[in-house]
C-alpha cells in the first residue's frame, strides 16, 4: 500500500507540484513586472540605477553588512543560516539530484553526503531559532501572522524526514511511512512557494526592480503635496 503512494507521490504529485511552483512563479513574475512597467511609466525620473539594483541583489545573497547591524544580531545570522540551507539543501542533494538526472537528464554539482547532514541539523535548528526570537521580541510578535509562525515548521518536516530517510536506523517510525511524508511535505512546500512569504526566496531581484521604481512619484506630485499642506512654494 504504501509502495503504491510513493509512486504516486514520486511520479504524478511531484510534477503536478513543480507545475504548480513554476505557474505560479511566472504569474507573479508577470505581476510584478507589469507593476514595475506602470510605475515607471507614471514616474518622474524614469531613470532606473541599475547598479544600484545589483548591488542590492548582491547586498541580498552575500548580506555581510545585514549580518553585521547590532541590532538582534543573533537573530538575523539565524535567518541567515535558514535561508542557506532552506535552498541550498533541496538544490544540490545528492539524491534529489539524482531524480532530476532521471526524470530530465541533467545533473549538476552535489553536496557532499556529511555537510548535506550537517546543513540540515543546522536549518532546523534555525527553525526553531526563527519561532523562539519572534516569540521573545514584543514588536515581532505584534505584526507576525498566521504564516511567519507556521512555515519555519512545515519547512521542518522535509528536513527531519530527509535525516530519516538518509539514515534509517535513526529513525523510530517506518522508513516507507517516513520516505512518504518527506514526500508529501516537501511537494507541499513547492507549491506554497509562489503564494507565501518563501516566494521572496525566488523572485528577490525583482523586488528590488520593484521596491526601486515603486518609491518614485509621478510629476508634479510634490507642488500638489504642498498645495494640500498649504505650504506654497516652501519646501516640504
Amino acid at each position: 500500500m504504501l509502495e503504491s503512494w510513493i509512486a504516486v507521490a514520486r511520479g504524478p504529485l511531484l510534477r503536478l507540484a513543480l507545475l504548480a511552483m513554476v505557474l505560479g512563479l511566472l504569474r507573479q513574475v508577470v505581476l510584478q513586472t507589469w507593476e514595475i512597467s506602470w510605475a515607471w511609466k507614471r514616474a518622474g525620473d524614469r531613470v532606473v540605477p541599475w547598479r544600484l539594483v545589483i548591488r542590492r541583489n548582491l547586498a541580498w545573497l552575500f548580506p555581510w553588512r545585514y549580518l553585521q547591524r547590532k541590532e538582534r544580531q543573533l537573530y538575523n545570522f539565524t535567518s541567515f543560516v535558514f535561508h542557506v540551507g532552506v535552498i541550498s539543501v533541496p538544490v544540490f542533494l545528492a539524491g534529489h539530484v539524482a531524480i532530476w538526472r532521471k526524470e530530465l537528464g541533467v545533473s549538476w554539482w552535489v553536496l557532499p553526503p556529511r555537510v548535506a547532514d550537517w546543513l540540515s541539523v543546522l536549518t532546523l535548528m534555525a527553525a526553531l531559532g526563527l519561532v523562539a526570537g519572534r516569540a521573545a521580541n514584543r514588536a515581532s510578535r505584534r505584526i507576525s501572522t498566521l504564516q511567519d509562525w507556521l512555515l519555519p515548521v512545515l519547512c521542518s518536516v522535509p528536513f527531519v524526514t530527509g535525516l530519516w530517510v538518509a539514515h534509517p536506523a535513526s529513525s523510530p517510525f517506518n522508513a516507507q511511512a517516513v520516505y512518504l511524508v518527506h514526500l508529501l511535505s516537501a511537494e507541499l512546500l513547492l507549491v506554497l512557494v509562489p503564494f507565501s512569504k518563501l516566494v521572496h526566496m525566488v523572485l528577490f531581484w525583482v523586488s528590488q526592480i520593484s521596491s526601486e521604481l515603486g518609491w518614485r512619484f509621478p510629476p508634479g506630485s510634490g507642488e500638489r503635496v504642498r498645495a494640500s499642506l498649504g505650504r506654497g512654494a516652501e519646501g516640504v
